[in-house]
């Protein structure tokens, strides 16, 4: 021996060496234990996340071929059943006039 200190050399003790192991043990069990739970946690959030997304995807793409709420069940795209589209032409009128009020308005 050299004299230097060192608590956490070999035991010679076995009561000591077997209390270690037990320790170690139950530390090691633990550990995996709890590894398992977050591994099953995260591939849980995984596939609540996949089915979200299947369900978004199913929805858009039901969406895009016209078949939506409000169809009515026509198998076009149009206006779904009570819509109706007025049709008709406009006209700006004194544009700059409008443009020159708003500008005043935020000048305030």
């Amino acid at each position: 021996m050299d004299g230097r200190y060192f608590p956490f050399s070999n035991s010679r003790n076995p009561l000591a060496q077997a209390l270690s192991l037990v320790v170690l043990a139950v530390v090691l069990v633990g550990a995996v234990i709890m590894g398992a739970f977050v591994l099953m946690a995260v591939l849980g959030f995984a596939v609540i996340a996949l089915f979200g997304f299947s369900l978004r995807s199913w929805w858009l793409r039901r969406q895009a071929r016209g078949r939506g709420p409000n169809d009515g069940g026509s198998s076009g795209p149009g206006p779904g059943k009570g819509i109706r589209y007025i049709e008709g032409e406009y006209e700006v009128i004194d544009r700059d006039a409008d443009a020159e009020r708003r500008r005043s308005n935020e000048r305030r």
